[in-house]
């Protein structure tokens, strides 16, 4: 058994030793026998919640419970007039992103919160502004991504299926497996999520970070207590590791509130001067859900990296290079960078 095999077990053991908690009064949050807010259980992350303040919302933080009402049902609307005029069968002539509605699964409802956006600094809900040095980064990644892969270096870390997407962290609503499941004892919390089945094992206290040489692909998270809030600080993430284009001096900072017994609130916070002008934060209200984690099977059989590169080697062959392997889903990011419109890089 290696050292984190040892570590996890260790967490997950200590979890089942101390699973009764302290039923509270009807409203409250409950604690764990040794008097922490209890984290613990599954949680959905799921929201439709639009990540940046749309134009129509320019100047309303809130929505009144009647406009979440109307603004989930333009959404499932807006779903079921794209599935219906959508040829899933014939005449699909791009099939890099081959899903329909039934492999989506980001949610039907917007976030408890009833903010207009996810992002809530700074005030007006945008992301701050990139930095040209940020935006030539982005400009580069999605070149060498519209290429045929050289070698498994010349792909990203999520479509290589490392992490990414919405593993964390950060943690943030995603097209699928928006599910995560949070173990705790007096001096470790452990976050599982489905995305990729990754895990983190963060110590609690005023423990130090790694040395600055000594880099991660999740960061080196450590926790502690701030009231009723477990507080994350991660740093020291590698150079492969981007969440909406940082580096890997990015500073994170995680906030997890449980608001009641079906309630997570889950806020983090964006510290990287070399990518964005200001600082970010966001907030998501997640739900307590008795679905079970399942098993993430990223890339089929382990077979879809060999084929993107037996795919890129008979076009060197045949003389029928192209520079279309962008995957749909960075096409309009990517066009942002290249444009310099004032679009926002997110190439995770």
């Amino acid at each position: 058994m290696t050292a984190r095999t040892k570590n996890m077990a260790a967490i997950l053991g200590g979890a089942c030793a101390a699973a009764l908690l302290v039923i509270p009064a009807s409203g409250q949050a409950p604690t764990t026998s040794w008097g922490a807010p209890d984290l613990r259980g599954t949680w959905d992350f799921r929201s439709i919640t639009p990540f940046e303040r749309p134009e129509s919302f320019k100047d309303q933080e809130f929505l009144t419970p009647d406009e979440v009402e109307a603004f989930e049902q333009a959404v499932r609307q807006s779903r079921e007039a794209a599935a219906a005029r959508t040829d899933y069968t014939e005449n699909q002539g791009d099939v890099d992103v081959g899903y329909n509605s039934f492999f989506i699964d980001s949610g039907t409802e917007m976030s408890g919160t009833m903010r207009t956006s996810l992002v809530v600094y700074p005030p007006d809900g945008r992301l701050p502004a990139m930095t040209e040095d940020a935006r030539e980064r982005a400009r580069q990644r999605y070149a060498t991504w519209a290429r045929p892969p050289r070698t498994p270096a010349d792909r990203n870390s999520a479509v290589r299926c490392i992490t990414g997407f919405n593993s964390g962290p950060p943690m943030a609503p995603g097209a699928y497996n928006n599910i995560m499941e949070v173990f705790q004892t007096e001096d470790h919390v452990a976050i599982m999520t489905e995305m990729v089945n990754d895990h983190r094992i963060i110590p609690l206290g005023d423990g130090s970070h790694l040395g600055e040489d000594m880099r991660l692909w999740k960061g080196d998270s450590i926790g502690h207590w701030d009231g009723d809030t477990l507080v994350v600080t991660t740093k020291n993430f590698n150079e492969h590791t981007a969440f909406r284009g940082t580096t890997e001096d990015l500073v994170l900072t995680e906030r997890f509130t449980r608001t009641s017994e079906d309630g997570l609130l889950y806020e983090y916070t964006v510290d990287d001067p070399a990518t964005y002008a200001d600082r970010w934060s966001t907030a998501l209200e997640m739900r307590k859900t008795d679905d079970s984690i399942f098993e993430y099977a990223c890339h089929e059989g382990n077979l879809a990296m060999m084929l993107m590169l037996r795919g890129a080697r008979l076009q060197e062959a045949e003389g029928t290079g192209d520079d279309q392997w962008l995957a749909t889903w960075y096409r309009g990011a990517a066009a942002a960078v290249q444009d310099d419109e004032p679009d926002r890089d997110d190439d995770r």
